[in-house]
């Protein structure tokens, strides 16, 4: 009677296992069209409703179905925490891995394990980086009136100005210029996104703000820029834009190789300013028909009428380009890394 059962259980279990290497086949036989037939493809976005990585996911997923094979049915989803970093690590290590999920990570955010984060439960040059929507020139600003003209005046007294937490770039960019240009940013954290910020210098709370993008001013601020009424000191940024020709750029600013391998490693992912990425592992022919999708996108005549009745910039780079910039990050030099984490007080 034992002699059955075990010829029962073995039997139950070998069909047990070729059911599942049967599936396995047929899973690893499906192509990209078949798989994104009827799919929902997810995008995380690290924010709210309305902040700027969500217009970027939101434009984007209203056009870049037509261009994957099978013609998925693109969900936003919202998923806000820690400046971004929560959504950064679901993706990162919960997100199915075949190709059904999808993030915009904040781009700041990449390079947190380089300091020793320990909240940072990933490695930016892991996951598979489909591409990046634009490339941006952050700008530090002062409001109008305030005395604030150049970066030279905060050089010589305390210059208030905001940040939305205290792993964003609007905290890092003004303790960075504190420790190696000599500036006096006084850094007041806690506001929940750069429109409260706004809000702050226009009641006359803050001097200025040190992470308004160019392309952001343009579009959410163009009234401040038409008339005057905040002054932008300088360029924060490895290559600056044409637009600004009378801005320096902090690169300027740079006395010695030591600080401009610094200003490298904090400015440069601006190459990169809104980063599309999955999660490791995505099986290799899904990566590439999502990269396709996604330059086919970029040059897609509604998207980019509908990127402009917008107000966002579209100036993209293909996920290679992203991958090679995070290569070169993560090479920094550990001298560059140590002092990065010394002024923020890591």
């Amino acid at each position: 009677m034992s002699g059955s059962i075990s010829r029962v259980v073995a039997v139950g279990a070998c069909a047990l296992l070729g059911s599942l290497l049967a599936g396995s086949a047929s899973a690893q036989a499906q192509s990209v069209e078949q798989f994104y037939r009827g799919q929902n493809l997810r995008v995380l976005v690290g924010y709210g409703p309305g902040t700027g990585y969500d217009v970027y996911a939101r434009v984007l997923g209203r056009h870049i179905a037509r261009h994957i094979p099978g013609g998925p049915t693109i969900v936003i989803q919202n998923m806000p925490g820690a400046a971004s970093l929560t959504m950064t690590n679901n993706l990162y290590n919960v997100a199915p891995r075949d190709g059904s999920a999808i993030g915009l990570p904040a781009r700041g955010l990449l390079i947190e394990p380089l300091f020793g984060n320990d909240n940072a439960r990933y490695d930016g040059r892991k996951f598979t980086w489909i591409g990046s929507m634009s490339r941006e020139v952050a700008t530090c600003l002062s409001w109008r009136g305030t005395g604030f003209n150049r970066i030279e005046d905060v050089q010589q007294r305390e210059m208030l100005v905001g940040a939305t937490g205290t792993v964003s770039p609007s905290y890092l960019f003004p303790q960075i210029m504190n420790g190696l240009i000599g500036t006096k940013f006084k850094v007041v954290p806690g506001y929940p996104d750069s429109g409260a910020v706004g809000i702050a210098m226009e009641r006359g709370e803050l001097h200025g703000y040190c992470s308004f993008s160019w392309g952001s001013l343009k579009s959410a601020r163009r009234d401040w820029i038409d008339n005057k009424r905040v002054t932008i000191m300088v360029q924060l940024s490895v290559v600056g834009t044409s637009e600004l020709k009378d801005v320096p750029s902090i690169m300027s600013y740079a006395r010695d190789d030591a600080t401009k391998q610094v200003f490298e490693l904090v400015f440069a992912d601006q190459e990169m300013a809104r980063p599309v990425g999955g999660p490791p592992d995505v099986p290799a022919d899904r990566l590439a028909a999502l990269r396709t999708a996604f330059m086919a996108t970029m040059k897609d005549k509604e998207f980019l009428a509908d990127a402009e009745r917008t107000g966002i910039e579209v100036d993209p780079i293909d996920g290679p380009a992203v991958a090679a910039i995070l290569d070169r990050l993560y090479q920094s030099s550990p001298a560059a890394i140590a002092t990065v984490k010394k002024i923020r007080g890591d």
